[in-house]
């Protein structure tokens, strides 16, 4: 009898005696400095392209902050400061001010990346204007070859939400539309919207389907075509300065129970609900595929990364007890690893439904967290070394032990090996092994120039090949002009 008791008990308890719980927490090397305003933050902020300047809301007023000085200057508008990669315009929206229309826009000039200011230090209004034949919130700018400024936003006053994109230039102290009025893009079912540096992309959050999607946008900001769709739920994205990688930031829910009590990002001060929630920062490198974490909170909120040069991020920090503060990090030395890519090299049955049950089990073993899977789980798992990831497999107590271990099979070949190309300096060279040698690496000598030049053939029919399962690279497609130059370079060996 007392046998029976011990087995039920047994049964009843879950154990992970046979996992190294130490392993869950990932060492963060990477932060450089931790700058705390003198306001605190309110929602997304921005920064010029070498960091010393972040711009930002606090109390319903905007300011620019030289993190050099400590320096805080007012700026127009209660909303939203954006300034362009080039210093010299910005953007924000006036919101709670009884004088001006409600969204309305601020147009302005810049010097040294501040506005143009008179005697007094206010604003030179003869250098800027308000644009009031719109209805904007979320906006973000970027800077065309042509030397003109895209302005995108949400306009969600209407039933249907939609996106509204224009485009602007400076003429002597004026700033004229080059378009007389705003391009109006449905967007249902879509939000906070993001634009590239060079105003010829954006990204969305899909609401329905729970999906960060990337668009590509006309020539004359007319219209906008869907050109990638991300397996994780984002919203004000950010892209890097030639577009090859998007920080963003994950939400997680860690209690069911206390959801209700969400977080707040937008009051005034933002309102978190530690006990509720956790937000952490990824990137997303676009060439390959590839998820790299900034962050891996437990508890704390990490949110709105912004790249500046050299791949450095800023990102808002809320930690239990302290003031929120804007952390510079760099991309922590962690192989990044590909979710599109370990699909197509999986062996298993159903990829997603494997993956989401390991992220499951990982959840039960490294947190404290009960709430339901959004596909951040994904995200905050995808990078665990591979004998951890084993180890979290094996300890299922299910018949799908075998299927997890696939599982984490299939994200070790989706880890991009950086030292194999960090020495290469030929794109073509490095394009092969990033791109190509992704899960072909036993059956390709990629490495090996004098037996490469053998499979040449069979290298650009499987480029070239409309068959997913069997074109390279897996889980994607080189471009037309990536072909070109992949065909020069087989043929010069």
């Amino acid at each position: 009898m007392k046998k029976s008791i011990f087995f039920l008990i047994l049964l009843s308890c879950p154990t992970f005696a046979a996992v190294d719980k130490k392993m869950c927490n990932m060492s963060n090397e990477s932060i450089i400095k931790r700058i705390v305003p003198k306001l605190e933050p309110n929602y997304f902020f921005k920064a010029s392209p070498d960091g010393r300047y972040i711009y930002y809301i606090g109390e319903n007023k905007n300011f620019r902050l030289d993190t050099h000085t400590g320096e805080e200057l007012l700026l127009p508008g209660e909303a939203d400061p954006v300034p362009s990669q080039d210093g010299k315009f910005l953007t924000s929206i006036n919101w709670r001010n009884p004088s001006l229309p409600r969204w309305s826009l601020n147009l302005m000039q810049m010097k040294n990346w501040d506005i143009i200011r008179d005697r007094r230090g206010d604003f030179d209004k003869r250098t800027g204007r308000i644009d009031s034949n719109t209805s904007r919130t979320y906006q973000s700018v970027g800077t065309l070859d042509n030397g003109n400024y895209r302005v995108l936003s949400l306009d969600d006053s209407q039933a249907v939400g939609r996106l509204l994109i224009r485009d602007y230039k400076l003429n002597g102290s004026d700033i004229l539309g080059v378009q007389s009025e705003d391009f109006k893009i449905p967007a249902e079912g879509y939000k906070l919207p993001m634009i590239s540096r060079d105003g010829r992309e954006l990204s969305l959050l899909d609401v329905n389907t729970n999906q960060t999607v990337i668009f590509s946008i006309a020539e004359d900001g007319s219209g906008i075509r869907e050109i990638d769709r991300l397996d994780y739920p984002s919203g004000k994205a950010d892209f890097n300065f030639d577009s090859s990688k998007i920080a963003f930031h994950v939400t997680e829910t860690v209690n069911q129970n206390r959801a209700r009590r969400i977080s707040a990002e937008i009051a005034l001060p933002p309102k978190f609900n530690d006990e509720a929630e956790v937000r952490n920062v990824f990137v997303y490198d676009r060439n390959n595929k590839s998820i790299t974490p900034v962050t891996q909170n437990k508890i704390g909120n990490s949110y709105f990364p912004v790249f500046i040069e050299n791949d450095t991020i800023i990102y808002l920090d809320q930690r239990p007890g302290q003031k929120l503060s804007f952390v510079y990090s760099k991309i922590p030395d962690v192989p990044p690893r590909s979710i599109d890519i370990a699909r197509s090299c999986f062996k298993g049955e159903v990829f997603d439904d494997s993956f989401s049950k390991l992220a499951e089990l990982w959840k039960g073993i490294c947190t404290d967290w009960d709430g339901g899977d959004n596909s951040a789980l994904k995200v905050m798992m995808l990078n665990i070394p591979y004998d951890f990831c084993i180890q979290i497999a094996k300890s299922s107590r299910g018949k799908d032990k075998a299927e997890l271990i696939k599982v984490c099979d299939a994200l070790a070949e989706s880890e991009i090996k950086k030292p194999s190309i960090a020495t290469l300096t030929n794109p073509v060279e490095k394009m092969l092994q990033v791109k190509c040698a992704i899960c072909h690496q036993d059956n390709l000598p990629f490495k090996d120039k004098a037996k490469l030049k053998d499979y040449k053939n069979k290298i650009l029919k499987r480029v070239k090949s409309k068959d997913e399962k069997y074109r390279m690279p897996l889980g994607g497609s080189l471009s037309q002009s990536e072909i070109k130059e992949l065909e020069v370079y087989l043929k010069s060996l």
